[in-house]
């Protein structure tokens, strides 16, 4: 049995990242069981993301009943309406809420004629939940089908939490494997947790033809000739926002001086319109995006026949992935802590100096009512006030009895200065005359009851 079958999520929160998206598609079916209708969802990403095994933990969460479908259901018109037919007049057998599910809906060739309309028919009239996914929503054979559904991006899962997985795996297994080896198959798995679980059940590290698919798609960007050419470049296996990354390094290495202004303005074009995705959920920006990134930053050179140049990998992964670790620490330290006082991750980060202070206070309360382990305790310590003074420590009975050394006891035996030997009512009296007002002694406040920290 393949690893990648047995160790499928069972839960939606077992399923590796896109927190946003899992929610979404949780909210989602839970409004359709109380009764109120909702768009069907596309979700879309890579393969080997997770697009089927979300789909399948939500089944199990929920106690749903799946029908699944594949794009080769939708060919010839009879096997459509035998298939139309039973799905919208029977309901569950089993009394469970029934779930139409609909794989790689952007995988139907020219033979599957009539399959869009059918599927379009079934997204307008069907009285289930209905889900499809695909690799990219902006696919042209599935255009006429996204403006009937709700777009779910699924984003690729950092390599230390694909690490963290093959461990947990390994160790279950007992699979003979090095630390350094389950790092290099997360790294080399780019996101695709599917093909990381087969490499580590082969114990071979997955030597993937990314690299080379994103120098040949920059080749072809740099060196067409027309509008067509370079707008292919979009269309292909390479992530938009990756794609985005590796122009913006090579842009300076591949044009002359000369025409970078033009080329940078409609980056810069490009990055706006991606803004305004993000902010109003607007994804028809996206072609926008794709046409000024690609095209036209392709005809921005005044040389059509570029020199050849050894592309360079993009400084911002670099960096993302030396932080990798880091960064993984700090969103694990921040759902502990918001998940304690109740409130997301991103605003428990104001709460960072406050939860670092409290920590200095009593470590021990924190390590095992918030099971901190010693990299976030690490890490939670940088955010402890600057002015915050350890507690000095208290003298044990052996350093009290411990002979004081030669120099101290000539200290403690030289007389006091005149000011020294002033008594605490003296002080007083110097205080009140130089004032004209009597002095009034603070009361000392005493703390009674639980300290701040135990409220967490």
């Amino acid at each position: 049995m393949l690893l990648a079958q047995k160790y499928a999520p069972e839960k939606l929160e077992d399923v590796l990242g896109n927190l946003t998206a899992k929610k979404q598609l949780k909210r989602w079916m839970l409004t359709w069981m109380r009764g109120t209708r909702q768009r069907p969802l596309l979700i879309t990403g890579p393969p080997g993301i997770g697009k089927t095994a979300m789909i399948y933990a939500l089944r199990n969460e929920l106690d749903l009943d799946v029908l699944e479908m594949s794009a080769s259901d939708f060919r010839d018109k009879a096997r459509i309406e035998r298939i139309l037919g039973g799905t919208m007049s029977a309901a569950s057998l089993s009394g469970k809420t029934k779930l139409i599910f609909i794989d790689d809906v952007d995988a139907m060739g020219r033979e599957d004629r009539g399959g869009i309309s059918a599927i379009l028919k079934l997204l307008k009239d069907a009285p289930f939940p209905v889900i499809l996914t695909a690799q990219d929503a902006w696919e042209r054979k599935i255009i006429s089908l996204r403006s009937y559904c709700t777009a779910v991006p699924l984003k690729r899962p950092i390599a230390p939490s694909i690490a963290k997985l093959l461990t947990h795996i390994a160790k279950n297994e007992n699979i003979n494997i090095n630390p350094e080896t389950i790092q290099a198959i997360a790294e080399n798995a780019h996101g695709d947790i599917r093909a990381a679980i087969n490499d580590l059940q082969s114990n071979l590290v997955g030597e993937r033809d990314r690299e080379k698919d994103i120098f040949t798609t920059l080749k072809n960007l740099f060196r067409a000739q027309t509008y067509a050419e370079a707008r292919k470049v979009s269309f292909g296996s390479v992530d938009h926002d990756m794609l985005k990354l590796w122009i913006d390094e090579n842009l300076p290495i591949v044009f002359p001086p000369a025409d970078l202004p033009l080329a940078y303005h409609n980056m810069s074009r490009a990055d706006m319109f991606d803004g305004r995705i993000v902010r109003r959920q607007a994804w028809g920006f996206l072609r926008y995006s794709n046409d000024l990134m690609t095209a036209g930053v392709s005809l921005s050179r005044s040389d059509m026949h570029p020199r050849f140049v050894r592309f360079q990998f993009p400084f911002f992964l670099k960096k993302m992935k030396e932080t990798s670790s880091s960064r993984a620490t700090m969103k694990s330290l921040l759902t502990k802590i918001g998940r304690k006082v109740h409130t997301s991750p991103k605003r428990a980060e104001s709460y960072l100096p406050v939860f670092a202070g409290l920590y200095a206070e009593n470590p021990e309360y924190f390590e095992s009512n918030y099971k901190i382990d010693e990299k976030e305790a690490e890490l939670l310590k940088k955010f402890a006030p600057k002015g915050r003074r350890a507690k000095p420590k208290k003298k044990t009975k052996k350093e009290e009895a411990k002979p004081k050394a030669k120099g101290e006891e000539k200290a403690q035996n030289l007389p006091k200065t005149p000011s020294e030997q002033k008594t605490g009512g003296e002080e007083e009296k110097a205080g009140e005359e130089a004032t004209g007002k009597k002095l009034k002694k603070p009361a000392r406040m005493e703390h009674v009851g639980p300290k701040l920290h135990e409220f967490f």
